[in-house]
């Protein structure tokens, strides 16, 4: 940490001044805001509640596949949208769709049903598994952690109404966030704060440490080296320690996308998405890469017109309309509950339904391990930037009207087998030359998809927004390494090394 930011923290830790660093100049990732982030968490205020009532799960009977010459298909009863599933020791696990109250896990290369369990709350999110643990949240309001064999809960916690990102799992912890339910101790809770970030024990569900947010997290949190770091729905980005939760640095950075991060030699590279700079009426989106254990900018993309973030725009969207529809079949007729902060998320993102705040993947970058670039998807097109300067190097159109649908047409990037793997709204799944921006390959999936694949042993699973889990056999078994949202476990935007 350079030299005047340690003094701010000092000042802060003794009740000084909670003003923004002043030596923060334009080129910085963000505003520093520390030491109001500091104070939110420090004994001036009460600490996040720490009691919650148990959930629960029952055994139900799940629907067969439909196998085909490429693999299988499942239709969920729900008929919802199904977010990323993971694949763990040779199952795939999927939740039961956002207005429904089931999770399965099924035969990976079969389909045949393993397990299945009702739950007692609604919209299971994209599952995280580890160390023989599957872990999902629910939109309404549990955090549920099940045997990965077995599907036995082993616990569980009613968190707060609701839920918008899913949990991440890295050191034997699990790590999610939450509406704040009050505070304990007989102190009030920070005025600006509305969420909680809290670590769990992954076997036992105990409470090893909890921090006050200003928003919800985007997607999920990150864990890389010693760290956890989180995008907020408000825009703000932070780094703290995984085993303490101590803070490290915070900055409202206008985030849209969860961060990705890797350590060389000891020293931490990040890249992430964020609103523009000096937009004149309508959003833009950029790419930043910044370098230093306290984040210094070390290039800013050339802004990109971005009405897929825009919230006039997004208000007339199709998937603008179809959020707000699940969000009434989930109990939300009158929209988001306040205790969402929906508006930071509109405001920020251009998305403030239930549904499509949990649902957010965004435009996230794609690190490819030993290439020189990096990749992500930007509204209507892929795009490969330099690692080093963010110069554009190529782009991918893709298909549809992104007006009238929303949101964007194309998932988050994944890399598997040398190739950049896009599934998109017109129902296929693109194979991309990372070099080129070149289609290699495309996998027709019948319906239109909105999150992000996961790949496993040549085999591809993608769910679908009309409710289908959909297993694509493509015979190549270099497709491999990335098995669940993020590419692992600690959610890292970074494939995994296969030998």
């Amino acid at each position: 940490m350079r030299l005047p930011a340690l003094l701010t923290v000092l000042l802060a830790a003794k009740g000084g001044p909670t003003q923004p660093d002043p030596q923060k100049g334009p080129g910085d990732p963000g505003e520093n805001i520390l030491p109001h982030v500091l104070k939110m968490n420090s004994d001036a205020y009460g600490k996040p509640a720490a009691q919650f009532r148990k959930g629960h799960v029952n055994a139900r009977k799940a629907p067969s596949p439909k196998v085909g010459k490429t693999g299988f298909v499942v239709q969920l009863p729900s008929r919802a949208p199904i977010v990323t599933p993971a694949v763990y020791d040779g199952r795939v696990y999927v939740s039961g769709g956002f207005h429904s109250r089931e999770f399965y896990a099924f035969e990976a290369k079969t389909g045949k049903p393993v397990w299945s369990i009702d739950i007692d709350d609604d919209g299971p999110s994209s599952p995280v598994c580890d160390q023989g643990v599957c872990v999902f949240n629910t939109e309404s309001c549990t955090v549920f952690a099940v045997d990965a064999r077995t599907g036995k809960q082993l616990w569980s916690w009613w968190l707060g109404d609701p839920l918008t990102s899913s949990p991440t799992v890295a050191g034997g912890s699990v790590f999610t966030s939450y509406p704040s339910q009050g505070a304990a101790g007989g102190k009030a809770p920070p005025p600006d704060a509305s969420h909680v970030l809290v670590a769990f024990d992954l076997r036992t569900g105990r409470v090893q440490w909890q921090k006050w947010l200003d928003s919800d997290v985007m997607s999920a949190p990150v864990a890389a080296g010693d760290f956890i770091y989180v995008s907020t729905f408000g825009g703000t980005l932070m780094k703290l320690e995984q085993k303490t939760g101590n803070i490290r640095y915070a900055l409202k950075a206008r985030a849209t996308s969860a961060p990705v991060v890797e350590f060389k030699k000891g020293r931490e590279s990040m890249v992430f998405t964020r609103r523009g700079d000096a937009e004149r009426g309508a959003a833009e989106e950029m790419i930043v890469g910044t370098v230093d254990n306290d984040p210094q900018t070390k290039f800013k993309s050339e802004p990109k017109p971005a009405d897929y973030l825009d919230e006039e725009v997004q208000a007339r969207a199709d998937y603008t309309k179809a959020g707000k529809a699940n969000d009434a079949a989930n109990g939300f007729g009158g929209g988001a509950p306040a205790s969402a902060k929906a508006q930071a998320a509109l405001s920020n993102i251009g998305k403030g339904s239930v549904h499509t705040m949990q649902a957010h993947q965004g435009s996230r970058v794609l690190t490819i391990p030993g290439a020189d670039r990096n990749v992500n998807t930007m509204g209507d097109e892929v795009i490969a930037t330099h690692a080093e300067t963010g110069k554009k190097l190529w782009s991918y159109k893709l298909g549809g009207d992104i007006k009238r649908l929303g949101g964007a047409l194309g998932t988050a990037p994944l890399y598997a087998g040398g190739s950049v793997l896009v599934a998109t709204t017109t129902g296929e799944i693109v194979a991309l030359d990372p070099q080129t921006g070149k289609a290699r390959k495309s996998y027709p999936v019948g319906g239109q998809v909105r999150s992000q694949p996961v790949v496993e042993d040549g085999w591809i699973y993608v769910g679908t927004e009309d409710g289908r889990l959909v297993a694509i056999d493509t015979g190549d078994r270099t497709l491999t390494g990335w098995p669940m949202w993020g590419g692992n476990a600690a959610r890292t935007g970074i494939p995994i090394a296969r030998k």
